[in-house]
This record gives C-alpha cells, sequence and structure tokens, in this order.
C-alpha cells in the first residue's frame, strides 16, 4: 500500500515492488490521470510474475479520507495490506512571514496528516485483523534541522519522527514493525515545483548539496529495511544529524554509529555555525526587499 504513489519516490518504489517480485500492489494519491499513468509504467515491468495493481484516488488529509481510501482497497483486494509505505507530501518553501494562514495550515496537512491518518487507519486494520506487518513513514532531513524556508514543511516532518519514535514502541505489543526513512534531496518534479518558490538563502544553504534520483533514493530505502535499521537515511550529513538527535530509539550499527557520534559532537556546531553565518549575509538584501514592498510599518 503506498501512497504519494502517483510520482516522485512513491512512484519509484510501486515500480521496485513490481520489480522485485510483491505479488499485490496498490497506489494511492490524488491524481487519476498520475495513478494510471503510473499502472501503465507497472505493466512494462512485469517479469516471470503477474502482481495484482491497482490504484486508489484519495485525498489522504483527513481521517475520513484516509479511512476511505485503506477500505476501498480491502474491497478490490479482498483483504488489508500487510505493508504500507507513507510517501505523500510536499514543500512550498516561503519565508514564514509570507505564508497565507490557509498555506500554514496546508504545509501540515501535507507533511503530517496525510502520514497520520494513514497510519491510524492502518494500525487500526492490522491490529484487529491480527496482521503481522510493516508500516514506513518517510520523514526528511528536515526531520532532525530546519532552517530558514521550511516554516510549513520541516514542523511536520518533525512532528512525523515524533509519531514515527512512538508507534515503534506501542506497536511492539502487536508484532507490527515501524520503520522511519528520512531522504535529502530528491530530484522529482515536486522539487522543481519546489524551488519555484524557494528564498533566496535557502538556495544559498542548499547550493552545494546532491539530488539523487527516486530510484537511488528507493535502494536506500531498501537497504535500511534489509538491514533492520529503524531509522535510515541517504548521506553522509543526515547520518551526523540522527546520530546527533536520535534520542531513545535503537541504533544501526552500534561501531559506526560511536563513530557518527563522536564525529556529529565536533561537526554539528561547525555546520550549525555556518549555516547561520550564511543566512545573515542576506539580512541587507531581505529587509532591502521588505522596504520595497512597504511592508515595514514604520521608519527606524
Amino acid at each position: 500500500y503506498v501512497t504519494g504513489g502517483s510520482q516522485g519516490l512513491g512512484r519509484a518504489l510501486a515500480k521496485w515492488l513490481v520489480q522485485n517480485g510483491a505479488s499485490d500492489v496498490v497506489i494511492v494519491a490524488r491524481s487519476v490521470d498520475g495513478l494510471k499513468k503510473v499502472l501503465e509504467e507497472l505493466e512494462v515491468r512485469v517479469l516471470h510474475h503477474d502482481p495484482i495493481r491497482r490504484y486508489v484516488s484519495a485525498d489522504l488529509i483527513t481521517s475520513k479520507g484516509a479511512s476511505e481510501a485503506l477500505e476501498e482497497a480491502q474491497k478490490r483486494h479482498g483483504r488489508y495490506p500487510d505493508h504500507y509505505f507513507l510517501c505523500a507530501g510536499y514543500s512550498r518553501p516561503r519565508y514564514f512571514i509570507d505564508h497565507t494562514p490557509e498555506e500554514l495550515q496546508g504545509g501540515l496537512d501535507a507533511t503530517y496528516w496525510t502520514t497520520a491518518w494513514t497510519a491510524h487507519t492502518a494500525c487500526k486494520a492490522m491490529v484487529a485483523n491480527r496482521i503481522k506487518g510493516r508500516i514506513v513513514m518517510v520523514g526528511s532531513f528536515l526531520s532532525y534541522t530546519a532552517f530558514v524556508g521550511y516554516t510549513s514543511y520541516s514542523p511536520g516532518k518533525y512532528a512525523v519522527r515524533g509519531l514515527a519514535d512512538a508507534l515503534r514502541s506501542e506497536m511492539l505489543l502487536h508484532d507490527i514493525t515501524v520503520n522511519l526513512f528520512l531522504p535529502g534531496g530528491i530530484d522529482t518534479p515536486g522539487y522543481e515545483v519546489e524551488n519555484s518558490s524557494k528564498p533566496a538563502p535557502t538556495k544559498k544553504l542548499e547550493e552545494g548539496d546532491t539530488l539523487i534520483t527516486a530510484e537511488e533514493c528507493v535502494n536506500h530505502m531498501v537497504r535500511g529495511l534489509q538491514r533492520g535499521y529503524y531509522q535510515s537515511t541517504t548521506m553522509f550529513v543526515s547520518e551526523l544529524m540522527r546520530m546527533g538527535s536520535r534520542g531513545g530509539v535503537p541504533g544501526n550499527n552500534p561501531i559506526k554509529d560511536f563513530f557518527m557520534w563522536l564525529l556529529a559532537g565536533i561537526g554539528m556546531p561547525i555546520w550549525v555555525f555556518f549555516m547561520d553565518y550564511t543566512v545573515k549575509g542576506f539580512r541587507k538584501n531581505v529587509q532591502r526587499e521588505l522596504e520595497q514592498k512597504g511592508y515595514y510599518k514604520r521608519a527606524t
């Protein structure tokens, strides 16, 4: 059961599942056209098996929408899924003061509630039907840290991390595995849209980042799941962040984690200093732009 399955990570994951022998796959997203296109792409990726491939069009930002989507999947397949990959979401970076209340609410809906409501619905179905499966939540590098431009995105991704941490513990009662995947930048159409509203300081902070393809991102996710990691990431700096802010959750490799913890103690303060230094370099430009817009109510 793959949410956000019409594009980006969800789309690449659905293809990987079909190619690697998943017998029954359902993808969920709002766009019917996008879902149909992915289903057509899945047809040509079938090798020596004949998986069942279906889609459900749904808006997952409400409890009702998430519940109806899963019930529809259950009706079409005759049973509830046992693996859930919660990939739905998007980012619209802006300065906090430029966001409308509706955009801030929409950001939290897209980043947190699309995950939380599906997880809630899935957990109820799995527990009630004694299904021993897995729920994989997708957070972000920005579940560990945040900076200018991501005030409508990072809070929701922090919340996803908190939900996953709590749910990992609770689902031990029911033999259900919960995992958290925290990727960095992914080269997708959604990233291109994101860049259209991204403030200049944000672009500057990210200019050294190396984007990976959605397919590469899936490989990182799968590798982490195969190794039994609770949290898995896609880049070195994310590993440092993981060790610097892990909290009371299981680690990955004890020896590697120890050295990452030592590096994080030295490297993260330096990283924060240079991030803040870069942002301050834009201070005059931003204030000048606000003056030109007439944003300030009085002279200083």
